[in-house]
This record gives structure tokens, sequence and C-alpha cells, in this order.
């Protein structure tokens, strides 16, 4: 049997927002058979118990999606097996998912059953001061990002500035030739996740796994203010309005921003190398700087470098609070872990598990 193909997206992030969440859109309560909502605090096993579901399916040839958490982009958040129509989702804070349809698509797994709890009497004050820790540290990290935000600004209106909007337009118009068929009927939809998150690992980016499933890729290149968003935003719509699948990939400092799009009905991409992700990917290259007043700019380099500088220097101080916050909760899953029964975590996996190939048997017999 051929291996299933897993593919990785960010569900929520942090962002000049603060925590910014897509969850909904891991899968709807329409197209899910199953919505399992997992609870339980750190070093409960919620994230390993997620891949050790997604491997088994992927090894029996189903394609998976796991959706990496912002805070750890080494741990889970959700997991969607997509022909079964399943998808367990950790339903802890900050990302809160409660049961919408109890019984009927969703339930809730509660691994807090397996601790120990009078194991944590000793280590109550500490539990409640790392807790609050963290917090101040996310905090910090989201008034950064803030600040970020507000020099990318200043940095994206003097690219704006130059911007030439008549040939912007013939840019939308040529590329809604190239990439669109006459298709037309009921509208498309929307899919809104993050390729792209701040993570205690730095600057962590899908983009690339997901340029290699498209056969047709068109790579914006330029800064911020150069039109990306709004010229993706502006074929996303008309996708929709075509009656296509559209998957919007948010920018993780501005989500409101558009960093990607992807036609999977097409199998054509729409993807941006930019200030954040600065990746190279393959494709049809489009220099955005093709667009604007060249002669504009050289007489505003001095102020772009300026924003450039603080841009980052901001960046990087909101990666170090978010990387001192996943240090402390490290040592707070220190007191969790020694007082969990895991024999009855796995049981519970065994339980999970047996679900979801009865799942796969009724599947087979259609």
């Amino acid at each position: 049997m051929m291996k299933g193909s897993i593919l990785n997206y960010f569900p929520g992030g942090n962002t000049s927002q603060g925590f910014y969440s897509f969850y909904k859109y891991i899968i709807s309560s329409e197209e899910a058979r199953r919505i399992i909502c997992i609870k339980g605090g750190p070093g409960t096993g919620k994230s390993s118990l997620m891949k050790k579901l997604g491997n088994y399916f992927s090894e029996r040839g189903y394609e998976i999606e796991f959706h990496h958490c912002s805070s750890d982009n080494n741990s889970l958040d959700g997991v969607v097996i997509k022909k079964l129509r399943v998808a367990i989702i950790d339903g802890t804070s900050p990302h809160i998912v409660d049961p919408q349809n109890p019984g009927a698509v969703d339930e809730v797994l509660n691994l807090g059953e397996c601790w120990r709890e009078e194991g944590f009497i000793p280590f109550r004050k500490n539990i409640l001061d790392t807790n609050k820790e963290i917090g101040k540290n996310f905090k910090r990290a989201y008034r950064y990002l803030g600040a970020a935000r507000l020099i990318l600004e200043d940095w994206a209106a003097i690219n704006e500035e130059a911007l030439d909007f008549s040939k912007l337009n013939l840019l939308y118009e040529e590329l809604v030739k190239k990439i669109f068929t006459v298709k037309l009927g009921p509208l498309g939809s929307e899919r809104h996740l993050f390729l792209t998150a701040f993570t205690p690992n730095g600057i962590v980016t899908f983009a690339e796994e997901h340029n290699k499933r498209c056969n047709q890729v068109y790579v914006l290149k330029g800064g911020p203010g150069t039109g990306k968003s709004r010229l993706m935003q502006y074929l996303a719509n008309e996708a929709v309005r075509r009656g296509y699948r559209v998957e919007v990939y948010h920018s993780p400092l501005i989500p409101e921003l558009i960093e990607h799009i992807i036609l999977p009905d097409l199998k054509i991409a729409i993807m941006s190398s930019n200030e954040i992700n600065n990746i190279d990917l393959d494709g049809n290259l489009i220099f955005m700087e093709n667009y604007q007043n060249l002669s504009y700019l050289n007489h505003s380099r001095e102020q772009m470098r300026i924003d450039i500088d603080n841009f980052y220097a901001l960046l990087s101080r909101a990666l170090k609070s978010i990387s001192s916050a996943k240090t402390l909760h490290d040592e707070l899953e220190q007191y969790y872990i020694p007082n969990m029964d895991f024999k009855r975590v796995d049981s519970y996996y065994e339980q999970m598990l047996n679900k979801l190939l009865s799942y796969e048997s009724e599947l087979s017999k259609k």
C-alpha cells in the first residue's frame, strides 16, 4: 500500500492582533463525519496522540493534514483524515474549540481524566506563577508585533505611493485570462488558514511543500505595499465568482492581508516571496517593482532603509518573547508529565483508533 501524503498548516497564529484563529476552517461541521475535541493541560499527550493517529492512517494510504501550533511548531493542534471526514482538534486555550453539534458530529475526549490530581498539590503555586509568566511573554510579543506592523505600514506606504495602477490593472486582466477557464455556476468556496507563523523556532513556513502541489505557480516578489495582497484578493474573488474552491493563506503579521492563494481544482497557486517568509519559490516570477515608479522610490531609499532596520529589530524581539514563553511552557509540562497515567492515554488511543477503523470499514462497503 502506497503511503498517503501529509500536508502541514497553521490554523492559528501569533499576530499583531494577538492570537488569531482560523480553527473553524480546519473542517466544517457540514463536511465532517466526526470532530473530536481533545481537552487536557500541557504534557497530557494531546499532540502525540494526534500525530500517532495521523501517521497510522497515512501509512494506510490516506491523505492527512497536520495542523501545527504556532506557539510550538513541533506540536499539533489538529489532524484531519480527509477521506474519513474526521478531524481531531486540540480544544484547550488559546484556541478554544467547543462542540457545536454534540453527539451528531462532535465529541469531547478529556485527557485530564488521566491525571493523578493529588500530584499537583505541591506545585499549585509554581503552575499558577508559570502560567502568569507565559501570559506576560505573549502579551509582550504581541506588543512588539503591533509595533512592527506600524513600521511595516510606513514601509508599505512608500511602496504604495510609487505604484503604477494602470500597469497593475493590466496585470490583473492578464492573469485572469491565463488562470481561469470559462467555468461558471454556483459560487465557489473559500478556506482560510496560515502557511507561515511566528514560532519559538523563528519564522516557519510550509509554503514550499504547497508550492509543489501545483502544476502552475505564479510567484509575486516584492516588498510590502507593492500590491501583492490586493492582486491575490482580486484573483480569489474571481475564482469564487466562477465556482472554484480557493485556499486563502493569510499574512502571519497582518491577518487581513493575503500571503498566498491556491486553486486546488486547477492545481494553480499564486504565492508571494516577501519580507517575512524570505523564501525563493519555484514558478513564474512576477517582480512587483516593474509596476512601480522607480524614480520616486529612489528619493525614499533612506527612509525605507530605516523602516526595514526597525521592522526586523522589532520582529526579532517578538520572536524572542515567543521563545521565552515556550521555555516556560516546557517547565510547566514537567509538573504534568509525572502525574499522567499514560497507560490510560494509550487505552484512549486504542478506542479512537478502533472507532476510526470502523468508519473505514463502513466506507469500504459503500
